[in-house]
């Protein structure tokens, strides 16, 4: 499947805030997710496997270009009900749950 740059980075954020939230590191002009934990893990669990799976599509990506991740049936729907669940909880700006709706579809499609 593939995402946008923007894609990703929102399917990785609602992941983290779904599973770990203290992965989230506030920084002056932003934040960060701290991978440090789930990858020193000896037996990372399927959402940590997901979770270092995205971060490798990210390194070295270009904003523009489109990121390739294969995705397995249950990623994929864990991924959409990730998002499904952020939606109802938090008020997300209209673009960004456009691109979150639409993204569900896709992710729908591709499990």
């Amino acid at each position: 499947m593939t995402f946008t740059s923007d894609e990703l980075i929102l399917a990785l954020i609602s992941l983290v805030r779904d599973t770990n939230p203290a992965m989230l590191r506030q920084e002056a002009d932003g934040f960060t997710v701290d991978f440090e934990a789930i990858a020193a893990k000896p037996a990372p669990t399927a959402d940590d496997r997901l979770l270092l799976k995205m971060r490798a599509a990210l390194d070295g990506a270009s904003e523009t270009a489109p990121l390739a991740l294969a995705l397995e049936a249950a990623e994929a729907a864990r991924l959409a009900a990730t998002l499904v669940r952020l939606e109802t909880l938090h008020a997300w700006p209209a673009d960004v749950l456009v691109m979150s709706r639409a993204l569900r579809a896709r992710l729908g499609s591709a499990g």
